[in-house]
């Protein structure tokens, strides 16, 4: 099914790309839940590759209506030929019915609540009504996999107990340090180890530091990584403490929430946990 592919291009989630490939194999949707940056949609994709199936992606949004999940008649052609299969569009969702593809529902709980329940006969019967065309079967290799951030608090709708009883669930959480450092190295190719590690040192600290509610994830050390390089290509010392600090805070200021009570902003917080990071003296001292 695909095991190994899917280890080599997704790091240290053995037990959610095992549990996922079976699901899958038995035509039971997947719901992934975890925070932004922990690889659910890297998952995603790596498995309908290793599945040789085509991946149709929507993101959930207030804006997104059964008609877009489920598709819709293109009002030219209608007036030309009527209602009918050469007139109508899929939507994400009846194309991957259609190809026996994955549908991939990224950020399911952004989605209106009716626009959930246009799924719930796609994940449970395997097909979808339309209106004046009739239903349509799902192919032999159609899956479905979902995920959600549970830390979304703002547009985001309570899922019902309907999905999840269709659904097998996964937590995806971050990974530790020397994990993240294998994904920076394999996203970015970056040789210099001591930089990687030292990007995901600070990237880490972020989620234990006292004042930070929600801290960084593996983006901002890929990130900080590739920008660290284009400095070093200009000529410059990516280990310099100033600029690696601004570089630190463009990659992560607007990536961080701090807790109500927090006596200090965000740039300031990830300058001090950069200085701890080149010098842990300062660490124990403070």
């Amino acid at each position: 099914m695909g095991l190994a592919l899917v280890k080599q291009n997704v790091i240290g989630l053995d037990k959610q790309i095992e549990q996922t490939l079976y699901a899958l194999h038995e035509n039971i949707p997947v719901m992934l839940e975890g925070e932004a940056g922990t690889g659910k949609t890297e998952l995603a994709k790596t498995i309908s590759q290793a599945l040789g199936r085509p991946l149709h992606r929507v993101d959930g949004d207030p804006d997104l209506t059964a008609l877009k999940l489920q598709g819709w008649f293109d009002p030219p052609l209608v007036l030309e030929k009527g209602f009918s299969k050469e007139t109508f569009i899929p939507g994400p969702m009846t194309q991957a019915m259609l190809d026996g593809g994955v549908f991939f529902f990224n950020e399911v709980n952004r989605a209106p609540s009716e626009s959930l329940s246009a799924v719930l006969s796609a994940l449970d019967e395997r097909l979808v009504t339309i209106p004046r065309l009739g239903t349509i079967q799902a192919r032999d290799g159609f899956v479905a996999i979902l995920t959600l951030n549970p830390l979304d608090r703002i547009g985001t709708n309570p899922l019902p107990k309907a999905f999840y009883d269709r659904c097998i669930w996964l937590r995806v959480d971050h990974q530790p340090l020397e994990n993240d450092v294998r994904i920076v190295e394999l996203r970015t190719g970056e040789r210099d180890g001591g930089l990687v590690t030292l990007m995901c040192r600070i990237v880490e600290a972020t989620r234990h530091h006292p004042q930070i509610e929600n801290g960084a994830s593996v983006r901002a050390a890929i990130h900080m990584t590739k920008l660290a390089r284009a400095m070093r290509e200009d000529g410059c010392d990516p280990y310099d403490p100033e600029l690696l600090a601004d570089l630190a805070v463009t990659a992560m200021c607007k990536n961080i929430r701090l807790t109500y009570d927090s006596p200090q902003n965000e740039e300031t917080i990830i300058r001090e946990i950069v200085a701890e990071a080149l010098d842990p003296k300062k660490k124990r001292a403070g």
